[in-house]
C-alpha cells in the first residue's frame, strides 16, 4: 500500500513538472519560479526515496524477526506436545 501511494505521489511529481514546463510557453530559458518548483519537486523526490528505502528496511527487519519468532513457536509446540504425551501416561510412567 505505501508502495501504491508512493507510486503516486512520483507519478503526480512528474505530472506537475510536465504540466509547468508545458504551460510555460515557447520560451527557451528556464524562469526562476520554475527553477524553484524544480529544486522543490526534487527535494520531495529524494524524500520519498529515503522514504522508501527506510520502508524496506523495516520490512526486512520485522521479517526476520516474525521468522524468529515462528521458531519460537514450533519450538514451545514441539515440546508442549512431549509435554501432554507424558501428562497421558502419568500414572503408568514407572513399570510395577
Amino acid at each position: 500500500m505505501l508502495m501504491k501511494s508512493s507510486i503516486k505521489a512520483m507519478a503526480l511529481t512528474i505530472v506537475v513538472a510536465a504540466a509547468s514546463f508545458g504551460f510555460s510557453g515557447c520560451s527557451s530559458k528556464i524562469t526562476e519560479e520554475q527553477m524553484a518548483t524544480l529544486r522543490t519537486l526534487r527535494g520531495e523526490e529524494r524524500s520519498l526515496n529515503e522514504t522508501i528505502q527506510s520502508k524496506r528496511d523495516e520490512i526486512s527487519r520485522l521479517q526476520g524477526e516474525l521468522e524468529r519468532r515462528n521458531g519460537e513457536l514450533r519450538d514451545c509446540n514441539e515440546r508442549k506436545a512431549q509435554l501432554q504425551g507424558k501428562l497421558q501416561n502419568w500414572p503408568n510412567v514407572w513399570p510395577q
